[in-house]
Parts: structure tokens; sequence; C-alpha cells
């Protein structure tokens, strides 16, 4: 009992404010770090709040979703951002997983996936139809043979580094024609216990921490089938839990148009959306008006099911037009993704302007930090990015938490 009651206040005593490092600098001339500033912080307020309460006093569970296309699907920029905000405000747990290397997709490192099945599956940004049918990872998994196990490990495949979690949330579609699933950890022998469960998902407990996890349908009845939308693990304490969900390709208007994600979205509760595309919209002419009705139609799905979230929105970092030259459309796309936020109250990160603006992306490449295609960034220049919105991220957040201090502690953590 001592322990839980430990890990439930790990934050407790700290200064609400958190120091900005030299190890959270970049050291690049070229980032424009004095225009780091995240615009609109009066509506991330709540969720700041949320966060200092945590860092004082401990016992908050706070979840950040951050959503967006092949940038973010890779999770080397919003690795970077998890590890430093779970630092500093508690580690609660790793979020959103998918299975993608079954559906022939690339994905994260910091976990591994097996079965015992065959499975066929794509994502919603191949899907053209005007509704698609995907859910909260923007991916599906379909077991195509005999029900089979699906087992996962947190073992990060880069540090070796194994992490546990007691807390499962199978994203699914739960109705007459999925099998009934179970959860089980051979390693500690134990069966999961269902909790909560309902059309969309079904969320399971162990009792005792585990590290790895097989996923087993139950019964082999003609015509059952197991449609995979995601997991989200986590190890119930107090902390954040930065999920991250990509997909290769997608824009606005494919999570918009993917019927069950908002209404899995609900399940995690998010206390903030970060919502990062750009980059594939801007890979032709440029129409503001119809991106806005894009980026409209998704936050208002988002809102509608979980309106107690903050949404920041960031401008995508310069890249090449189809990987061969000077790409005229980004100014435009950032410049609308900013116009949105601002008339609908949002926050906005301009990481554009921050990273160089236009055409900075042959920068990023002479020094290694762009891949070859000229529209990915490599591992450290996702890194590098991480980096820059963890810092924009603590400035806006110190700023909310100086109102809250004597004005004698408020010159700390700049």
């Amino acid at each position: 009992m001592l322990i839980l009651v430990t890990e439930s206040c790990q934050s407790q005593w700290q200064s609400p404010l958190v120091p900005i490092t030299e190890n959270d600098t970049v050291g690049y001339s070229f980032v424009q770090e004095e225009l780091n500033e995240i615009e609109n912080i009066d509506h991330l307020k709540p969720f700041f709040q949320k966060m200092m309460r945590q860092r004082v006093f401990g016992g908050e569970q706070i979840n950040i979703v951050h959503l967006g296309d092949s940038h973010i699907l890779g999770n080397y920029l919003t690795a970077e951002v998890r590890q430093r905000l779970q630092r500093a405000f508690g580690d609660a747990g790793r979020g959103i997983i998918f299975p993608y290397k079954l559906v022939n997709s690339n994905g994260p490192q910091d976990y591994l996936v097996s079965t015992t099945s065959r499975w066929s599956g794509t994502n919603c940004a191949r899907d053209l139809s005007e509704v698609k049918d995907y859910g909260i990872s923007g991916f599906t998994a379909l077991n195509t043979q005999a029900l089979g196990d699906l087992t996962f490990r947190l073992r990060d495949t880069t540090s070796g580094n194994t992490s546990t979690f007691t807390r499962v949330t199978v994203f699914y579609r739960n109705n007459s024609n999925a099998p009934e699933i179970t959860l089980l950890d051979e390693t500690t022998q134990q069966k999961a216990k269902v909790v909560l469960e309902d059309n969309y998902s079904k969320t399971f407990f162990f009792d005792r921490p585990v590290a790895e996890c097989t996923i087993k349908p139950m019964g082999n009845a003609p015509g059952k089938k197991l449609w995979l939308d995601g997991i989200s693990i986590d190890n119930e304490r107090s902390g954040v839990i930065y999920h991250s969900i990509g997909v290769n390709g997608a824009k606005f208007s494919d999570f918009a148009r993917s019927k069950h994600f908002a209404r899995q979205l609900r399940e995690v509760a998010p206390d903030l959306m970060v919502l990062s595309f750009g980059t594939n919209e801007a890979q032709a002419k440029h129409y503001p008006e119809q991106l806005e009705r894009q980026m409209e139609d998704l936050c208002n799905q988002i809102l509608q099911q979980w309106p107690h979230t903050a949404i920041l929105l960031t401008t995508p970092a310069d890249s090449y037009l189809r990987g061969k030259g000077l790409n005229p459309y980004l100014p435009e796309v950032s410049e609308t993704i900013r116009n949105f936020a601002r008339k609908r109250g949002f926050a906005v990160w301009d990481l554009f302007q921050i990273t160089g603006g236009t055409n900075s992306s042959a920068t990023w490449k002479s020094l290694g930090l762009l891949s070859t295609d000229s529209v990915h960034y490599t591992k450290n220049g996702y890194k590098l990015q991480g980096k820059i919105l963890y810092q924009g991220l603590m400035k806006a957040y110190n700023e909310v938490a100086k109102t809250f201090l004597p004005s004698s502690e408020s010159g700390e953590g700049k």
C-alpha cells in the first residue's frame, strides 16, 4: 500500500515551473528558437493547470494525443516529447500502439509484436471511400485465417529497455461478429480482468505489472473475425500518457472520414489533441476553403465526442515538392492552418517558421537531418523537432504556471 501511495504522488513537492535547460535547446542557428512560441496559450490554460497540479501534488493522469501523418507514425518526434514530458511530470504509460508490421507498414520501435495467425489490413489514407471504416489508429487489421493469438511486448529495440503496464484497452468491433477475447501474460501467469466494455472497445486490468500481453480470441466459431483498430496501454500511475497516432500519406480529411475514430478517441479522454498535418495537403495546388472545411470537420467530430479537450494545431516543417525541389504550397498551407486556429480560438505552433520557413529543408538536408526522399526527416531530424516542440510547450506551460506563484518566485524556469 505504501508503494502505491508513493507512485501516485511521484511529483509531490516540486516547483510548478519546469526549467528549460541547455539540453532542451537545439544548437543550430537556422532554427529560430526566439520564434518558438505557442500562439493563444489561453486556450491551453485548463490543460496546463492540470499539468501543474500533477507536478506539484501528483494524482493526475494526463492524456495527450498527437495525431498526424508519416512524420508522426515513426514515433521519433513524439518519443522525444514523451520522454521529456514524462521526466518532468511522471510516466503514466505508453498509450496507443498498433501491430503495423502485420499490415505491411513501418511503425515505432519501442514495442515488439508477434502472432500465430495471418493478418491483412490497410489504413485510412489508402481508402478513398467517402466514409471509411477505421478507428482510433487510422489502421485496421483483420485476422484472415483461423483465429490466432497476438502478443505485444514493451521493449525498445533501439535501447533494449523494457517497460511494464497494468491496464490494456483493446479497440475493436465488439459486436456479434467478433469473437470473445481474453488477455493473458504467460510470464506472471495472469489473466486480465475485464472492467469496461462497449461496442468499440474492451478494457482489462492486470493485478500485477506485466511487460508483455497476449490477446487471445476464444473459440473458433464460423464467421467470427477480429477487426483490430488499436491498443492502448498504461501503468495506472499519475503522470503523462503521450499517445502517438500517425498514418503514411494522411491528411486532416482522412481521419475526418474515419467513422469510428472520434468515438473510440472518447475512451482515451484526451486533455490535449495535437494535430500535425499539412505535408500531404501541400503536395498539390492548395485550396484554403477546402482545407478549412476539412480541419473544421475533424475538430468538430473530436469536440463532439470529447468537448473537454484542448486543441493544438501545428504547421508542417518545410520539405520538397514530391521530393524534387522547392515546394511553393507549404507557406500557403501553413498560413491556412494558422488562420483556422485563430478563427476557432485554438492554439497553434508554427513549426514551419521556427525551423526556417521557405526552402529551409535544403539546409536540413545538407546537415543530414532530411532523408534522401527530401520529404521525410532523418531520425536525428525528428528528434530535433521533438525537442523544439517540448521547448515550446514548456515555455507556454511556465507562462501559465507563473501566474499562480508569488512574484518573488515567478522568475524561475526561464
